[in-house]
């Protein structure tokens, strides 16, 4: 054989086994999937590297991840970067200027979290919490600052002589003006020509006779009204009513609160209180509620909330910061990375390496190849030498 092609030859098959070889190896790491036998033999290297000692390498990358890549002093200090601040000031904008030029109602936005029926549960879930928040915390303030022994007027702000007697001719003039109306209507004409008919029948005699033929009802109401109605604006009439109301305000501001309710309604206050607040319409405010449209509860304040985004976000990223400690340990991040490595298909895993390293496998077996191909040339020349 000619030296020329002895060694072209030595050359060819020294680099095709070097490009075999790191090709095949590189194929090992993945394949095959699953150990391979031959009768009970198990042949060796199977099967491949990855798949073979996926659960250490899924355990492995879950304390690398947790104790290098994403530690809570690596997440904070990219919290607390200028950079995520102003990310966060310009997503909070951004919101209100979306929710200011939307048309939607709050429960159209509830519709977007949740369904039709989780909201329905959910609307009533609020009501009955809010009824128990409303209840439980009146309690508690009962019981602790003692309200129900308490005289009534320590707990009315600005409790004073002076204003007693202004809340009393405010009240008496409102009373006598209700009596006024009352007995200018249609029902309060018609009360006094029933008393105008009684005190004629009561009176017998001779004057009653004489009343009642030369003047019936009707002329008697007629003539009793307006000074009914002068008697009830007059100042006489709003003093002693206003004095009537002053004495027993107080009256009532020394008694105690609990003795003055259990009084007027006839129930243990607290009891009756806890009742009107278990009574309160709450579905029917939330109903309301849901069709008020997000943009009109944002424009009486969507300036002054702007002005305090900053102030916002500084917040937030503390409380961020704060708890990112204690979300790493809730979430148990080396156990969640292993389990997810665990539960990644091999098949997918080797598509994702090959995509992002395809061109250096390539290049690994292209290099065994040159290597291969420079021994064979070395072999060959060494061995032409030696003859």
């Amino acid at each position: 054989m000619e030296d020329w092609l002895y060694v072209l030859i030595s050359v060819g098959v020294a680099a095709f086994v070097g490009g075999i070889t790191n090709h095949y190896a590189i194929k090992m790491l993945f394949h095959p999937r699953n150990p391979v036998y031959i009768g009970k033999f198990h042949v060796p290297f199977t099967p491949g590297l990855i798949p073979k000692r996926r659960d250490d390498i899924a355990e492995s990358l879950g304390k690398v991840v947790a104790e290098y890549l994403v530690t809570p002093e690596g997440l904070q200090e990219s919290v607390l970067k200028p950079s995520f601040r102003s990310r966060a000031e310009e997503r909070l904008n951004e919101w209100l200027d979306r929710w200011d030029e939307s048309d939607l109602t709050l429960r159209d936005a509830a519709l977007k979290v949740w369904t039709e029926e989780e909201w329905e549960s959910l609307r009533l879930r609020l009501a009955d919490l809010a009824k128990q928040a409303a209840t439980r915390g009146f309690e508690q303030m009962w019981q602790r600052f003692e309200w129900g022994g308490l005289p009534l007027k320590q707990l009315i702000p600005g409790w004073s002589e002076e204003n007693r007697k202004q809340w009393s001719r405010t009240a008496a003039e409102a009373i006598l003006h209700v009596v006024e109306e009352e007995l200018l209507s249609a029902s309060g004409q018609r009360m006094l020509s029933k008393m105008a008919a009684g005190m004629m029948d009561k009176a017998g005699g001779f004057l009653g006779m004489m009343a009642a033929i030369f003047m019936d009802e009707d002329k008697l109401v007629q003539k009793l009204t307006p000074a009914l109605v002068r008697a009830l604006r007059g100042e006489e009439a709003i003093l002693k009513t206003a004095r009537a109301i002053e004495v027993r305000l107080e009256l009532y501001g020394e008694k105690p609160v609990a003795e003055l309710l259990a009084s007027l309604t006839g129930e243990e206050a607290i009891g009756w209180i806890t009742g009107k607040l278990e009574g309160l319409p709450v579905e029917r405010w939330i109903q309301h509620a849901e069709a008020v449209p997000i943009r009109s509860l944002l424009s009486s304040w969507k300036h002054h909330a702007k002005a305090n985004i900053p102030a916002v976000t500084d917040r937030l990223v503390r409380l961020i910061v704060k708890a990112i400690p204690s979300v790493i340990q809730a979430v148990r991040l080396p156990q969640l990375v292993q389990e997810q490595v665990q539960k990644f298909p091999v098949e997918r895993l080797e598509e994702v390496i090959l995509s992002v390293s395809g061109k250096e496998f390539r290049a690994i077996t292209w290099l065994g190849v040159l290597l291969g191909g420079i021994i064979g040339l070395f072999q060959s020349l060494l061995m032409l030498w030696i003859g």
